[in-house]
């Protein structure tokens, strides 16, 4: 227990590791990317009207990720699998909006 490698509770068959460093990573890279990669659609938009539609997506994309990582290694079956629920849910609504 501790550390930056937990045993994955949500996993089938053998208990395999979360490496929380990996969901770090995400939690900043993919954030990033979308910045990245949504700005050029901005299209002469002043930044405030950039910020209220990129910002929403960032705070979903980020919250999705922490989701599915507290999933996968809270102790406590019912939560976890509201927590992988709650993730693919982000993940939709991430998605859709792109």
């Amino acid at each position: 227990n501790g550390g930056w490698v937990h045993k994955n509770l949500r996993a089938h068959g053998p208990l395999r590791g979360c490496y929380t460093v990996r969901y770090i990573e995400w939690s900043v890279a993919v954030p990033t990317l979308l910045t990245i990669n949504n700005y050029p659609l901005g299209g002469g938009q002043e930044l405030g009207e950039f910020a209220l539609r990129l910002v929403p997506n960032l705070f979903v994309t980020w919250a999705y990720i922490v989701a599915s990582w507290v999933a996968q290694v809270t102790p406590d079956p019912a939560a976890g699998w509201f927590l992988v629920i709650l993730s693919f849910v982000a993940y939709l609504a991430a998605i859709w909006d792109q």
